[in-house]
């Protein structure tokens, strides 16, 4: 592989990357978290699916981050 290809994979993996953070930043705003909570949360680890779940049946964010960290 040249070197313009691997930047160019390098490039896309951080398109990918980019666009899984923006999409976790989203779904966690769309669930109640203030900006800067959700930016926090989408370049952790936590499992926003377990969120919405928890959230969605009544439990405070607060407790939700600390269940699905």
């Amino acid at each position: 592989m040249d070197e313009l290809n691997i930047v160019d994979v390098d490039w896309r993996r951080l398109d990918d990357e980019l666009d899984v953070y923006r999409w976790r930043t989203q779904r966690l705003r769309g669930i109640g978290y203030e900006p800067e909570e959700a930016e926090r949360l989408a370049s952790s680890p936590v499992d926003i699916h377990e969120l919405e779940h928890l959230i969605g049946n009544g439990c405070p964010l607060e407790t939700a981050v600390r269940i699905a960290a």
